[in-house]
């Protein structure tokens, strides 16, 4: 229970919603003033009687308009504002991304009000104002940075580690969504129990490959299936972080569902239903709010594992981090490409950053750390320690070489070598009969015959096991 009263405003054109909210918040100590006409939310907000405003819980939709949108842009121009928290009843995702990028603290579906408090005790979390020690904090979990832009980064941290909410990170590639997110897990209090990381693009070849990482396989679910643990076995009583979590299938999502909001699933070949206490983290560079617009992901799991937002900002909207993550790395790279322990240093030419701060940061962070690593080698190689712009040019040349593409292996080489040999593994237990192979890999038939064709498989020598067999 609160010492004292925080005043909780919200601004909602539904009054049913208003007395919801007033109806789980009164309880915990919180006073709330309701407001159906928007207008005279915002003006009790921007009073300056109002300045004791805890907290803000603002509608995105009145009418067939988002005014909640442009009131958000209004109260956040105060010079005090408070912390604005985003009401959405199935709202389109892009509205709810951009509330998030003005500067919302983060978006609650109406579905999920009794989130209210957990939310709300966010507030009451959070570590000192000072740019200065959010930035330590950051270091002490490997973030590496200087720029005012992170803030709001360790800020997030601070407040939704300690809960159990999902969160949802959204970034580019290489902004480190997965420092963060296992950030998250050490603020928590579930820091002593297991990590569990799962790259979805590794495990998403097939849905039978799918299902069973995740939720374990039963002894005679197939032909010489043993009883297995999945991820979310290993996970119990810690944190479950899914790594590019929009590369699921339809067919994947839905599986995912009932996991994900009830904890509770069954192993593949099995009808008993298990239980497992874990936090769900997820991540992905996707435009995930879109994709739910246009119905390429589903709104009701994005919901659920978006009970709290975070968009990590990219190297190009954190410039300062550019000289400063160079220096870094300049120092701590030497001790993992030389293992001789000879003492090395390098310095930089002011030319050599300038080349460095013009240049496009695709992959951001990753991207300027194998850069970087390249100038060292060829600084290394030349005999001097003073990287200059010519050696940056270099290296970035080298770099570009050394991205993953379809002809130099990554990702797309790495899951086709998964669906081959999950294609040829689920052949041999069928013994060449393609039918059944298409069933257990949850495809047709006719996929099945094309990624056979595709991969160059003769099936007749499975078939002959089987005939070998009889």
């Amino acid at each position: 229970m609160l010492q004292e009263p925080y005043l909780v405003v919200a601004i909602d054109d539904e009054q049913s919603s208003i007395d919801r909210i007033h109806e789980l918040l009164t309880p915990h100590g919180y006073q709330v003033r309701g407001f159906t006409d928007p207008e005279e939310g915002l003006s009790f907000v921007s009073n300056s009687s109002s300045a004791n405003v805890f907290a803000v819980l603002l509608d995105v939709r009145f009418g067939e308009e988002p005014l909640g949108l442009q009131l958000l842009d209004n109260i956040l121009q105060l010079p005090s504002p408070p912390p604005v928290f985003m009401l959405s009843n199935y709202e389109r995702a892009v509205y709810i991304e951009q509330a998030i990028k003005q500067g919302a603290r983060s978006y609650i579906p109406k579905d999920q009000l009794a989130n209210l408090v957990e939310h709300l005790g966010t507030l009451r979390q959070e570590l000192p104002g000072k740019t200065s020690e959010l930035l330590q904090y950051l270091r002490h979990f490997g973030i590496e940075t200087r720029s005012p832009a992170m803030v709001e980064v360790a800020r997030f941290i601070t407040s939704y580690g300690p809960t159990e909410l999902s969160v949802l990170i959204l970034g580019e590639t290489g902004t480190g969504k997965t420092l963060i997110a296992r950030a998250l897990h050490e603020a928590s209090h579930r820091r002593n129990g297991p990590w569990v990381t799962v790259d979805i693009p590794n495990i998403a070849s097939s849905t039978e490959l799918f299902s069973s990482r995740l939720f374990g396989t039963a002894k005679g679910a197939y032909t010489g299936a043993e009883n297995t643990d999945g991820f979310f076995h290993e996970a119990n009583r810690g944190t479950l972080f899914l790594d590019e979590i929009g590369n699921l299938s339809p067919e994947q999502q839905l599986k995912l569902l009932k996991p994900i909001e009830e904890k509770r699933f069954t192993r593949v070949g099995s009808t008993k239903e298990e239980t497992v206490d874990i936090r769900i983290i997820s991540a992905t560079n996707c435009e995930l709010p879109r994709m739910v617009d246009e119905g390429r992901f589903r709104r009701d799991l994005y919901e659920r594992l978006s009970q709290a937002i975070l968009t990590v900002p990219s190297l190009s909207e954190r410039p300062e981090d550019i000289d400063h993550l160079a220096r870094y790395f300049a120092r701590t790279l030497p001790t993992q490409i030389w293992k001789d322990q000879k003492p090395r240093h390098f310095e930089f030419a002011e030319p050599a950053l300038e080349e460095l701060r013009l240049h496009k940061w695709e992959r951001n962070v990753r991207e300027l750390q194998n850069v970087i690593r390249n100038c060292l080698i060829i600084a290394a190689d030349e005999g001097t320690s003073s990287i200059t712009r010519r050696i940056v040019l270099a290296a970035l040349k080298r770099a570009k070489t050394q991205q993953p593409s379809p002809t130099n292996g990554g990702l797309w080489e790495t899951k086709k070598r998964v669906t081959q040999e999950l294609l040829i593994q689920t052949l041999k237990v069928c013994r060449g009969n393609v039918t059944q192979t298409a069933h257990r890999l949850g495809i047709s038939r006719e996929h099945c015959h094309r990624l056979i064709k595709e991969y160059a498989i003769d099936i007749n020598s499975y078939r002959s096991q089987r005939h070998d067999a009889d």
